[in-house]
């Protein structure tokens, strides 16, 4: 029997040298090349948390050493079990952690940009129009989201299902501004949608009209059909909301509106907390409904269709499904850098380590 501490402890800290020397190396290598990555970066962690495996290994030995030497005195032992050897046992634990670590690194999917592919799309412009006047902030849906938070949601639900299309999008209250332009990267929408709240207008109130023609500029000089999707309570304050949509109707522009609210009145948050609320000047609570009426004459006027959220859910299904029917345009072709998957190289001395560990019995008789 050959037990040393000392040996193992030594054998896993010359495999932990190899391991990680020939690793930085290859990874600075490849990091300088041109259009290296890993698809799942953040996976490579797991590299450092397997190393807890080391821990628990040498805790197992330092027991297993206790507990044999209470058995007998070390002559008996060799005699007993002079086939076992803690350095052989923690030659094949190194492999094991290796093929491990290999593992990981191909679930990490290292990949080399190699190849450029031309890719064209083809859609139609769709400008989103997001109400950000207080009253958004109701909480008549739930009470643990309020009128915007759920328009997120749902126009995020929303860039899923599109293919295609490019969108772009306009907040209003009582003035309106572009706030990302009219663009394919469905993603970038979403990240910059968590930054969209009602201070980001000091004009309050609602303007329809100034939100579609503001949306009418936002598309330039797009020669693609285009429409417009408004998600708002409809609490417009403003008299020509419908003369601005009968002129984007007469430019071929679909206007589409999203009742956010309920037909119930309910009070508006000051802030985000909602644990105060708006007064009037004779201190009586400012309640906020549905104006379902003015939607659904934006939407006629605009050729589109009108549809009222239904608690924390919008289903816009019906909406992308009359989208769908307009002509598509095909947008012009880009060229895009396509990614060679190379995991298969990491997977392969995964799998090499592990017959390695399982052979390590017949080929080291240390």
């Amino acid at each position: 029997m050959k037990l040393n501490f000392k040996y193992s402890l030594l054998v896993l800290v010359i495999s932990e040298i190899i391991f990680w020397s020939i690793g930085l190396v290859l990874y600075f290598y490849f990091s300088g090349l041109e259009d290296f990555k890993f698809e799942n970066k953040e996976i490579l962690k797991f590299l450092f948390i397997a190393r807890i495996l080391i821990l628990l290994f040498l805790g197992a030995q330092l027991i297993m050493k206790s507990r044999l030497e209470k058995y007998a005195e070390n002559k008996i032992l060799n005699k007993i079990a002079n086939h076992f050897s803690s350095v052989r046992n923690t030659i094949k634990f190194s492999f094991l952690l290796a093929g491990i670590s290999c593992f990981i690194i191909a679930y990490a999917n290292p990949q080399f940009g190699k190849k450029e592919v031309d890719m064209s799309a083809s859609g139609i412009d769709v400008i989103i129009g997001i109400d950000v006047s207080n009253s958004m902030l109701a909480r008549d849906f739930s009470p643990s989201l309020n009128r915007l938070e759920i328009t997120k949601l749902a126009i995020r639900n929303m860039l899923n299902q599109l293919n295609g299309d490019r969108v772009g999008v306009v907040v209003f209250a009582g003035t309106a501004y572009s706030y990302i332009p009219i663009t394919n990267d469905y993603e970038y929408i979403k990240q910059e949608l968590s930054s969209i709240n009602p201070g980001m207008l000091s004009a309050q109130g609602t303007s329809i009209s100034t939100a579609v023609d503001v949306a009418m500029e936002s598309f330039g000089e797009s020669k693609a059909n285009k429409a417009i999707v408004l998600f708002s309570d409809g609490e417009n304050h403003e008299d020509d909301a419908i003369e601005s949509v009968s002129v984007a109707k007469k430019s071929g522009i679909k206007v589409y509106t999203i009742g956010m609210g309920t037909n119930k009145g309910v009070p508006i948050p000051m802030n985000q907390y909602g644990n105060e609320f708006h007064k009037d000047n004779s201190g009586k609570t400012v309640l906020t409904k549905l104006n379902e009426q003015m939607l659904k004459d934006v939407a006629s006027t605009g050729d589109g269709l009108y549809l009222k959220a239904d608690k924390t859910k919008v289903n816009t299904k019906r909406i992308l499904a009359d989208m769908n029917k307009i002509e598509k345009t095909t947008f012009k072709k880009k060229s895009f850098l396509e990614y060679e998957d190379k995991f298969q190289w990491a997977l392969a001395f995964g799998f090499l380590f592990l017959i390695l560990e399982s052979l390590t019995g017949k080929l080291i008789k240390i």
